[in-house]
């Protein structure tokens, strides 16, 4: 499903899969690294949807400005994804840090959000190709 996202998105995902494959070795700044790289795909996926990916627009304008280019519940799906990211990688000292369990959903949970900003072409008439 991931396959057709974009390089930088891709690399993002695949960098926390591989993190999460090694629980053990999570502590709390991988944690936040971890929460950091699945926000920026987000962002960067939000960015492309709203066809902003070349400007400096803050996020919240994005996300606000978000489903009037795709579909309300994935625009619900990407603002509240983004904002749990935000608070793991805020999250002060006597909070709990996220588990494992939560990154990986956040994982899962980021790849479908990105697969289902990604703009959908299709081609209308006829080609002919003689």
């Amino acid at each position: 499903m991931t396959d057709s996202l974009p390089a930088d998105v891709q690399d993002r995902l695949t960098c926390v899969a591989n993190l999460l494959a090694r629980p053990d070795q999570l502590d709390g700044v991988r944690i936040r690294c971890c929460a950091e790289l699945l926000r920026t795909a987000v962002e960067r996926s939000v960015a492309r949807a709203c066809g902003a990916e070349n400007t400096d627009q803050p996020v919240h304008a994005l996300l606000i400005a978000l489903p009037s280019h795709v579909d309300t519940d994935v625009a619900q799906d990407a603002s509240q994804l983004w904002h749990a990211l935000s608070r793991a990688i805020r999250h002060h000292g006597y909070e709990l840090t996220p588990t494992v369990a939560e990154l990986a959903g956040w994982h899962a949970d980021t790849a479908a959000v990105a697969a289902a900003l990604r703009p959908n072409l299709t081609l209308s008439g006829k080609i002919d190709l003689s």
